[in-house]
């Protein structure tokens, strides 16, 4: 955990979209104020013990709609943690109003490929908005962070996307749908047309250091190319229940916030206890389908997906890896 210790904190179910990717399916009743300041001081508290950095990353739902937003916000800085955003577009009035209090490290929002395909899964005009949002951040000195769900409809548009946005953003990922929620009908790549396209996006990023490498399978490509590993979805491979925790809005704490992985609840239990419950510790332990993988500790695959097929994330290998005993396509 030397790269320090993040809390994911969905604040809030409310939202002015409804993606059609949205695993986000049941709305939750958000700890007010007095009730969430005790986590902060655990978190804070959790961090020092173990003498790491802390972050908490705002998100959702949208963030900015939780009732105490600002005073959360404020009250996280005052404790010397390190925050970040993730949610959608919002007035310059608002965004100011955060950087007066704390400069995010990062303001992340989605675009989920060129403008039509995009309004296609966040309603009309949410392209243009959400460009408009990246002049303003960049305006304010905020660092903005894209990130796109890749499905089989927008595959194709991901790289045309990270190319057009130029220097409005800093870092451009995605991350492989998780088949849950309203996005349980849609269908993403097949591996071995996801595997062709994650050796043309490791190629383009070595051209532009925005393309982030945040899917481990990422790593697989990089190996065939004689290129570095890289450090994964949380920069040490898979980070659920070890460098990362998510805390819903009511205040159960999961392993990762896309699929069932709960491991205690904030709201009654301590943080060092849930971190170190035997739930969280078996995700510590990854897939047993990724014993004796060589990249485990920095892919590890994304349970979340392999969830989402269907299978069982702490036995089953990431149905996308082509690793192992199944031929890699791309020699």
């Amino acid at each position: 955990m030397a790269g320090g210790f993040t809390l994911q904190w969905h604040l809030t179910s409310a939202c002015t979209q409804r993606c059609t990717h949205c695993y986000d399916a049941q709305p939750r009743a958000p700890l007010r104020l007095a009730e969430a300041l005790p986590i902060l001081d655990a978190l804070r508290a959790f961090c020092a013990r173990r003498a790491i950095p802390g972050q908490v990353c705002w998100t959702g739902g949208d963030p900015l709609l939780h009732p105490d937003f600002l005073d959360l916000h404020a009250a996280a800085a005052a404790r010397g943690l390190d925050v970040a955003i993730l949610g959608n577009p919002a007035p310059r009035e608002q965004v100011e109003a955060v950087v007066a209090i704390r400069r995010p490290r990062a303001w992340q929002v989605s675009l989920e490929g060129l403008p039509a395909t995009h309004d296609a899964v966040r309603g009309a005009g949410s392209h243009a908005r959400t460009v408009a949002f990246l002049h303003t951040l960049k305006a304010l000195g905020v660092r903005a962070h894209v990130m796109l769900t890749l499905t089989a409809a927008n595959l194709d548009e991901a790289l045309p996307l990270a190319e057009s946005l130029g220097d409005l953003v800093h870092r451009v990922a995605f991350s492989r749908l998780a088949r849950a929620g309203r996005g349980a009908v849609l269908q993403g790549a097949s591996p071995e047309v996801y595997a062709a396209f994650a050796r043309r996006w490791v190629a383009a990023a070595a051209r532009n250091r925005r393309l982030a490498l945040k899917d481990g399978l990422l790593n697989l490509a990089l190996a065939e190319a004689g290129l570095p590993l890289a450090g994964g979805c949380t920069g040490a491979g898979c980070g659920a229940a070890s460098t990362f925790l998510a805390l819903l809005p009511d205040g159960e704490a999961h392993a990762c916030r896309k699929l069932h992985s709960p491991v205690g609840h904030l709201r009654h239990d301590a943080l060092e206890d849930v971190w170190s419950s035997p739930a969280a510790a078996r995700w510590r332990e990854g897939s047993l389908g990724c014993r004796g993988c060589r990249h485990a500790r920095r892919c590890g695959g994304c349970p979340a997906v392999t969830a989402g097929e269907g299978l069982d994330p702490l036995v089953a290998r990431d149905p996308y890896c082509l690793s192992g005993p199944r031929r890699w396509p791309w020699s």
